[in-house]
């Protein structure tokens, strides 16, 4: 008999888009599924749809409780889950519906405890009944984590995976954070010694207007948290990844001083203050320095020494 998998999808405010999520979870081609509806205490029709789901599919379950946010939500769901394996799915988006048997087939004909797929980011609905033959690669912690760093194959983002549920064991999302996957998906792939990712796009994420892709506000800057935690800890098990991950705080500091530079936000003034003394919290020894090529360095050390004046001289080089 197929392993038992649990889908967790954590629900608020999605009754657009809710049916066609929860759609393509249940048209899966992999049958045997345990699929976690967490309604966080949303205040429109969701939690009637969630109902509604529950009755037409034995395999559903349904969890209502208060909004608690989305780190809150998917923790309801774990606490629940059964099965040996687990993945998230959020409750805008939507799966092709091979993509828990690739995803768990890869899985097992490697020995991996996690699984990932590439990805399609999406404004509208796409034809997603193709079939198609995929390259398997085969990753290590460290190799797996690089590309985490990177942002690409097994970015941050909990939700193009499926785990096996020893490495998901006592991890849980932290509760009142946004960016919640980066405080979250490094500590789970450094549990995997394997890792399979598969080259087919079988998750569809579904980028909507005013989307939080698409804009930049003070919450933001949780994401700056987590990577630091997550250069502590690379410090300590992966030294090669904590300079490169170093370099990229840095990197992502510029990018959310520029980007909140150019916003209309009334609390500007404090959330540039506030990048500023996060870029300081980083410090870089002399012998660190000399693993950074000389525009690197450059970044390094102008982003410590005046945020303001990189973003503008980068400002006008984009003019020119």
């Amino acid at each position: 008999m197929e392993e038992l998998i649990s889908v967790i999808v954590p629900i608020y405010k999605v009754e657009s888009y809710l049916n066609r999520c929860v759609q393509s979870i249940v048209d899966q081609t992999y049958k045997n599924l345990e699929i976690i509806l967490v309604d966080d205490g949303s205040p429109d029709h969701c939690p009637q749809i969630c109902e509604q789901w529950k009755e037409r599919d034995k395999r559903i379950k349904v969890i209502h409780k208060e909004n608690g946010g989305l780190s809150d939500a998917r923790n309801a769901g774990l606490t629940i889950r059964t099965g040996q394996y687990i993945c998230f799915v959020d409750s805008d988006d939507w799966i092709h519906r091979e993509y828990i048997v690739d995803l768990y087939n890869s899985l097992k004909e490697n020995n991996a405890s996690i699984s990932a797929c590439d990805i399609c980011i999406t404004d509208k609905k796409i034809n997603d009944n193709f079939t198609c033959d995929y390259v398997i690669e085969q990753y290590n912690t460290e190799q797996a984590l690089k590309t985490l760093i990177q942002g690409v194959k097994f970015r941050a983002v909990v939700w193009n995976k499926l785990y096996s549920a020893d490495v998901i064991k006592d991890e849980f999302f932290e509760v009142g954070k946004f960016h919640e996957d980066e405080f979250f998906t490094y500590r789970v792939i450094a549990k995997a010694k394997k890792l399979v990712y598969i080259e087919k796009k079988l998750y569809y994420y579904f980028q909507r207007n005013g989307s939080i892709m698409a804009s930049i506000s003070s919450k933001h800057l949780d994401i700056l948290d987590a990577y630091l935690n997550r250069i502590e800890f690379l410090n300590k098990r992966f030294k090669s990844l904590y300079y490169i991950d170093k370099l990229n705080y840095c990197i992502t500091c510029i990018y959310l001083y520029d980007s909140m530079m150019q916003s209309n936000l009334k609390d500007k003034k404090k959330n540039l203050e506030k990048i500023k003394n996060y870029r300081k919290k980083l410090n870089f020894k002399p012998n660190e320095l000399k693993k950074y090529s000389v525009k690197e360095k450059i970044y390094i050390i102008l982003s410590r020494w005046s945020l303001d004046l990189l973003c503008r001289i980068t400002a006008s080089k984009r003019r020119k």
